[in-house]
C-alpha cells in the first residue's frame, strides 16, 4: 500500500550547469615525496593498528621492500601498487589504498527536505523506509524530527510491527542522528557493540628508564547504557544494508538483542563498525587504515544477497518471516589477543645500514616526533625537514655521515634534548677529544673561560681553527648541533668547536687582552674533557658580606640541604646558583622557601596519542599541575629574599628547580635566558645501533606560560664581559648583590 498521499516529501535537486567531467588524475608526486607520504601512511599503521601491536610482524621490511617500488613508480597505478603491496603484508580487507573518486557534479544544491519519498507499506504489518533521500539533504536536525513524526505516524496507521529500513546510499554517521529522531518506533538495545583501540600515553622509552612514566595501552570505547524500547516500538527491524559499507552500532545492537536482522548486498564488511584512518599519500590516494577492533568480532548478516536486483524483494519476503517474533541472536565476545610490547629492531650488528635502512632511520624521526613530540606545534615544517635530509641519508658513504644526518634532521625539531648516540658503549669507537680548555660565547667572541693549559689565557679570543677563521668551523658545526633558543644553540657550538679525534692537533688563532694574534698548537685528549668536567673544589655553600648567603646548586647535594639552610637561616637572603646542572634537590628545597604557600610548581601536559582521525591536529594531552612537597615538620620556613643565577647552562631540571622557586618564592633571576628545553627524555632506537632522545612531555609554568624554546627569562639581565673574564670577577653574581643591595 502506497502511503505518499499521506507522507509525501518533495526532494529538490537545482543543477546549475552540466555535471563536470571526472577530473584529470592528479600528478604524481617526486620520487622523495612519495616516499615520505609512503612513510606517512605506514607510520599511522605502526603506531596503532592492532595487528602492530599484537602480532610478530615485520612492518620495518615491509617498508624496506616498498621503498624502491614507490620510488621507481611512473604512474598512479604503479605507485598505488607499490602502497598497496606493503599494506597486503597486514592482510586486512579493512586497511587498503582507496580508489581515487571521480569528481562532484559542479554547482549542486540540494533543497532540504522534509520527509523521504521512499515510505511505502510492502505487506500487511510491514512498513519500507529507505534513508538516503533524507541524508542527502546533510545535517538538518528540523529535517530529522519531520522525519521520526512522519515515520512513527506510518507505523501506527499501517500498524506495522517490522520496520525494512533501507541504509544503502545514506551517510551512516547523518544516519545515526535519523535513527535517533526514529526513537520512539525502534526496539531497545540491550548491549551496544564496543571496540578497542591503542592509545599512547607519551612515548615510552626504548632505552633506560625515564620518570615521564610513559606507556602504551588498548582501550575499550562505545559502551552505551542499554536503551529501552520507544513507545510506538515495533516489534523487529529488518536493516537493509551494503555490505561494503558495513552496518552501523544501532544496526548491530538491535541485533545481538534478537531484535533486528541484517540483509546484506554481498559481503558484510567491519569498515563502518570499527575506527579507521584516512591518510591522503598524493596523487589523488588515500589509505583507509584499521585503528580499531571490534570485541564482538567481525559483524555478520542474516541473510547475504549477491544481486541487486534480487535484493529488495529478498529482504521483503525475509521480513516476513519475523513479523511474529525472533529469537535472540546467539553471540561471543571475540577472543582478541593481548598488547605485546616490544621495542623497534636498531640492526646493531650493521652500523652503516643499507640504503633501505637508512631511510627508514630518517622515517621513524620524523614519524616518532610528528606524533609524539609534546612540541610538535614548535616544529616548522616538519615535512620539509625529512624531505631535505632524505637525500642527505641516502648519500652517507659512511657510518659517520648517517649519523650526522640524523643528526642534523633531528636538529631541525628545535629541541636541545636530541641527540644521538650509539645504544652501547663499544670499547673500540674511535674517541673524541678537546684541547684542556673550555670555551663559550661571550661579546659574540668565542672566548676561552677556563684551562689548565697554561698556553691559553682566559678572556683569549680564538679567531682561527686550523688557519681558517673560528666563523667558519662554527658554520660546520651548527646543523648537528642541538639547541631550544639561538644563544643556547650558538653557547653549544662554541663549546664544541674545538672537538675533534683523539690523538689529533689542533692549530688555534688566539687573540689576547693586549689585542696581539698568536697561535699554538694544542693536543685534543679524551681525558681533557673529564678533567674539565670535573666538579670543583670550592665549597657548596657559604656567607657572603652584607648577611647574604650562596649556594652552588649545581655542587649541593640532597643530603647538605639541611645543614645548608642551618648556616644560613640568619642571612637576609641567599643566592642560588643555578648556572649548570643540579642533583635532584628541588624536592627538598623548595618546601623550605615556599613563603608564599604555592600549592604547584609546574604545569604538565603529557600527550595523549589516539590513531583517529579527529585527534591528529589537536594536541591532546593528559594535564596536570606539580605539587609542591610539605615543609617536613622538623624543618624551619626560610623567609628571606632568593635570588637564582641563571643562563644558558640552566637546563631541564634546573630549569624546573627556577619553576618552583618562582611559585614558592617569588625568586629573582639574574642573568640570561635559560636553555627552553624541559620535560622528562625519552628515547627511539634506529638502525644502526643508535638511540636519539627527545622532550618526552611538555612543562610549562605554573600558570601557562610557555617555556620550551623561551627559557626562564631572568628579571636582571646580565651578561659576562670579556673585561671581566681577564680580571676574574663573576659579574652575573656581582650583578645579583648589586640588586639586593638597590633592588635595581
Amino acid at each position: 500500500m502506497e502511503l505518499a498521499r499521506t507522507f509525501r516529501c518533495v526532494l529538490v535537486l537545482v543543477l546549475v550547469g552540466r555535471a563536470a567531467v571526472a577530473g584529470a588524475e592528479e600528478p604524481l608526486p617526486t620520487a622523495t615525496d612519495r616516499v615520505i607520504e609512503l612513510g606517512r601512511a605506514w607510520a599511522r599503521a605502526k603506531f596503532f593498528h592492532p595487528a602492530l601491536a599484537t602480532r610478530a610482524i615485520d612492518w620495518d621490511a615491509a617498508l624496506v621492500a616498498a621503498i624502491p617500488k614507490v620510488e621507481a613508480s611512473k604512474t598512479v597505478a604503479e605507485y598505488r601498487a607499490a602502497v598497496g603491496a606493503m599494506f597486503a603484508v597486514l592482510n586486512d580487507p579493512v586497511t587498503y589504498v582507496v580508489e581515487p573518486t571521480p569528481s562532484a557534479p559542479a554547482h549542486t544544491t540540494a533543497v532540504s527536505p522534509t520527509v523521504p519519498t521512499s515510505l511505502t507499506q510492502p505487506s500487511p504489518g510491514i512498513l519500507y523506509v529507505r534513508l538516503a533521500p533524507i541524508t542527502d539533504g546533510g545535517f538538518d536536525r528540523g529535517a530529522f524530527k519531520k522525519h521520526g513524526i512522519a515515520v512513527e505516524a506510518a507505523v501506527a496507521q499501517a500498524k506495522a510491527k517490522v520496520l525494512l529500513i533501507d541504509l544503502r546510499g545514506a551517510d551512516l554517521w547523518l544516519a545515526s542522528n535519523v535513527l535517533h529522531a526514529m526513537g520512539a518506533v525502534l526496539p531497545g538495545v540491550d548491549e551496544w557493540p564496543t571496540e578497542r583501540t591503542l592509545e599512547h600515553h607519551g612515548y615510552r622509552t626504548q632505552q633506560g628508564i625515564t620518570s615521564g612514566g610513559y606507556f602504551s595501552s588498548f582501550v575499550t570505547t562505545g559502551a552505551e547504557p542499554p536503551r529501552a524500547a520507544g513507545g510506538a516500538a515495533v516489534a523487529h527491524v529488518v536493516w537493509i544494508v551494503d555490505g561494503a559499507a558495513g552496518a552501523p552500532a544501532d544496526v548491530r545492537g538491535m541485533q545481538a538483542a534478537g531484535r533486528g536482522s541484517i540483509v546484506s548486498l554481498g559481503p558484510l564488511s567491519e569498515r563502518s563498525t570499527i575506527t579507521t584512518a584516512s591518510v591522503p599519500i598524493g596523487a589523488g590516494l588515500t589509505v583507509s587504515i584499521r585503528v580499531g577492533e571490534s570485541a564482538w568480532g567481525a559483524p555478520r548478516a542474516d541473510l547475504t544477497i549477491a544481486k541487486e536486483g534480487d535484493l529488495l524483494r529478498r529482504a521483503q519476503a525475509f521480513a516476513r518471516t519475523v513479523t511474529s517474533g525472533r529469537k535472540r541472536a546467539a553471540r561471543k565476545r571475540a577472543a582478541l589477543p593481548e598488547l605485546v610490547v616490544r621495542n623497534d629492531l636498531d640492526y646493531a650488528t650493521t652500523p652503516y645500514p643499507s640504503r633501505e635502512h637508512r631511510m627508514l632511520a630518517g622515517i621513524r624521526v620524523w614519524a616518532t616526533l610528528d606524533t609524539f613530540s609534546p612540541y610538535r606545534y614548535l616544529i616548522n615544517d616538519w615535512d620539509g625537514a625529512l624531505r631535505a635530509m632524505l637525500p642527505r641519508l641516502v648519500a652517507a658513504r659512511d657510518a659517520k655521515e648517517y649519523r650526522w644526518a640524523l643528526q642534523e634532521l633531528g636538529v631541525r625539531a628545535g629541541d636541545g634534548h636530541i641527540n644521538v648516540t650509539g645504544g652501547t658503549f663499544d670499547p673500540g669507537a674511535p674517541k673524541r677529544g678537546t684541547p684542556a680548555v673550555r670555551l663559550r660565547v661571550v661579546e659574540g667572541k668565542v672566548a676561552v673561560v677556563a684551562t689548565f693549559d697554561n698556553r691559553f689565557v682566559v678572556g683569549d679570543v680564538i679567531e682561527t681553527i686550523d688557519g681558517k677563521p673560528v666563523a667558519a668551523a662554527l658554520a660546520a658545526l651548527a646543523p648537528r648541533v642541538s639547541g631550544s633558543t639561538a644563544e643556547a644553540k650558538a653557547q653549544e657550538v662554541a663549546e664544541g668547536v674545538l672537538v675533534g679525534d683523539d690523538g689529533s692537533r689542533a692549530k688555534v688563532g688566539l687573540r689576547g687582552a693586549d689585542g696581539k694574534l698568536r697561535e699554538i698548537t694544542a693536543l685534543r685528549e679524551s681525558a681533557n674533557s673529564e678533567r674539565l668536567a670535573a666538579a670543583p673544589t670550592t665549597p657548596h655553600w657559604k656567607l657572603l658580606a652584607n648577611n647574604i648567603g650562596y649556594a652552588d646548586l649545581t655542587l649541593l647535594t640532597v643530603p647538605e640541604v639541611g645543614p645548608m639552610f642551618e648556616a644560613l637561616k640568619a642571612t637576609r637572603a641567599i643566592v642560588f646558583d643555578m648556572r649548570g646542572y643540579p642533583n635532584g634537590t628541588r624536592r627538598a628545597i623548595a618546601p623550605r622557601i615556599n613563603t608564599k604557600g604555592a600549592q604547584f610548581g609546574a604545569q604538565f601536559a603529557m600527550p595523549l596519542v589516539t590513531g583517529d582521525d579527529s585527534s591528529r591536529d589537536i594536541g591532546q594531552a593528559i594535564r596536570f599541575f606539580q605539587p609542591l612537597d610539605a615543609l617536613p615538620p622538623t624543618a624551619q620556613l626560610y623567609k628571606g629574599t632568593i635570588v637564582v643565577l641563571i643562563d644558558d647552562r640552566t637546563v631541564s631540571q634546573a630549569e624546573h628547580i627556577c619553576l618552583f622557586f618562582e611559585q614558592a618564592a617569588g625568586a629573582t633571576f639574574v642573568g640570561s635566558p635559560t636553555y627552553g628545553a624541559n620535560g622528562d627524555v625519552t628515547v627511539m632506537r634506529l638502525p644502526g645501533g643508535l638511540r636519539m632522545s627527545f622532550t618526552g612531555q611538555e612543562v610549562r609554568h605554573a600558570d601557562g606560560r610557555q617555556l620550551q624554546q623561551v627559557g626562564i627569562q631572568p628579571h636582571v639581565v646580565v651578561r659576562p664581559t670579556l673585561a671581566g673574564l681577564r680580571a676574574g670577577n663573576d659579574e652575573v653574581l656581582v650583578r645579583a648583590l648589586g640588586w639586593l643591595a638597590t633592588k635595581r
